[in-house]
């Protein structure tokens, strides 16, 4: 019986499979991809960015973006981030929290090659992974906290699409993940819209600032000094009392 208010259990926790995934609109995750993670960090205000210690496996220079496919492996379980996999369609990204652990890998060159091949877009993974040349080699762009050496064990308790923590993040199958070189964000599809608007104004300001900044000079500094007299901020040994 299901408690009203309450989301009914599906399967069993802590070892499920669910094989179905909202993804967002293609045309709405490229409007996204446009953008890089700093500046869609900014304008949601630091939320949904994802702990810049996930970094490239590899030198990195493309973006990706792409619906996230969930894994969560609480041992490193293998064959639950195979089943992961199986649920990917093409230019998907698979997020895996693996806990951290940096003891082993949970991602290597063989799986790079394969899911490259699928034509998933990404793996982000809160763990350890491996064979960065191998990945690098086919151009499967892979994020990972650590780079590891030995291997996972394959089995274990683990799940599969549903909400997952990432990098400090909770991350729902079929969020927008965006990801480069600069940093990693996981954008909810209901807030995509506000997103692109919070963006585009951001950008816009920027483009304002831009002959400011092509003089050498400090953007806003006048206010700033300002700001920072009525704090009681001394200049030259001179300041104002706080009122």
């Amino acid at each position: 019986m299901d408690v009203p208010g309450q989301t009914p259990a599906v399967g069993q926790l802590g070892f499920r499979g669910i094989r179905t995934v909202r993804r967002p609109p293609r045309n709405l995750i490229d409007q996204l991809a446009e953008y890089a993670p700093p500046d869609l960090s900014d304008a949601m205000n630091a939320a949904h960015t994802i702990d810049p210690r996930i970094r490239p496996l590899y030198p990195l220079r493309q973006r990706v973006a792409g619906p996230a496919v969930t894994v969560a492996v609480p041992r490193g379980a293998f064959n639950i981030i195979k089943f992961g996999m199986q649920q990917t369609h093409p230019g998907d990204v698979m997020v895996i929290n693996a806990w951290g652990i940096c003891a082993f890998a949970v991602w290597g060159g063989n799986v790079s090659k394969g899911m490259q091949r699928r034509g998933v877009a990404a793996a982000v993974i809160d763990g350890a992974a491996r064979d960065p040349e191998e990945a690098e080699n086919v151009g499967f762009p892979v994020f990972a906290r650590a780079q590891a050496t030995a291997t996972p064990p394959l089995d274990g308790p683990g799940e599969v699409n549903v909400p997952v923590a990432c990098g400090g993040v909770v991350v729902n199958p079929g969020d927008i993940i965006v990801a480069d070189a600069n940093g990693i964000v996981a954008i909810p599809p209901a807030a995509a819209a506000w997103v692109l608007r919070q963006v585009t104004e951001l950008k816009q300001r920027h483009a304002k600032l831009q002959a400011i900044l092509e003089r050498g000079e400090v953007t806003g500094i006048d206010a700033i000094v300002d700001s920072l007299g009525k704090q009681g901020f001394a200049v030259d040994g001179e300041g104002t009392a706080r009122r």
